[in-house]
């Protein structure tokens, strides 16, 4: 996984063999296609372990435990920035590998489908608007936070990733959550 996600990373999708992978990882290429069927499958493997790290496990335990929603949203908020952060590389290679393969539109939705769980996670038990359900403001708060929101935001309007977070979580506080009162 370390070999396939440095090669991708270097060359890009379309760049970026199987044997290339397998010679990185000291492999070889049938193992690689044994494992993974195809390069769309083994970027969809690096995607599905993104965001899963110890650390960002913490955040999440941490944003569970919160009472406030206001603080818990914005909680939410700063571990998509880290995720964000964290998976750039990987994710400007799922943007660069494009749409219209079933494979590649399966990663994409993989990548939502992710959020969306854990953002499920976040939400439930929280004061929701009067117009939203759980699963519609589930869907709300992925099209805000979702890859292509940073990328265009931070990768090509210039903002920080700190700018990017608080209008995530105040954007989010704003358009799901029960004003006070």
């Amino acid at each position: 996984m370390a070999a396939a996600r440095r090669e991708f990373e270097l060359r890009g999708y379309l760049e970026t063999t199987i044997e290339a992978v397998a010679a990185s990882a000291g492999v070889s290429a049938p193992t690689v296609y044994a494992n993974f069927r195809s390069k769309a499958g083994l970027l969809s493997e690096l995607l599905r372990n993104a965001g899963g790290d110890a650390d960002i496990r913490g955040l999440a335990a941490e944003a569970m435990a919160d009472a406030e929603p206001a603080s818990r949203v914005a909680s939410a908020a700063r571990i998509v920035r880290t995720i964000m952060e964290r998976e750039a590389g990987l994710l400007q290679v799922l943007a660069d590998a494009g749409r219209g393969r079933a494979e590649l539109d399966a990663a994409w939705r993989q990548v939502h489908d992710q959020q969306r769980s854990a953002l499920r996670g976040v939400l439930a038990g929280l004061k929701l608007r009067a117009h939203l359900d759980l699963d519609g403001a589930v869907d709300v708060f992925v099209a805000l936070a979702c890859p292509e929101s940073y990328q265009l935001l931070v990768g090509e309007r210039g903002w920080t990733p700190a700018r990017w977070e608080l209008w995530l979580g105040e954007a989010a506080v704003g358009l799901l959550l029960r004003p006070p009162g």
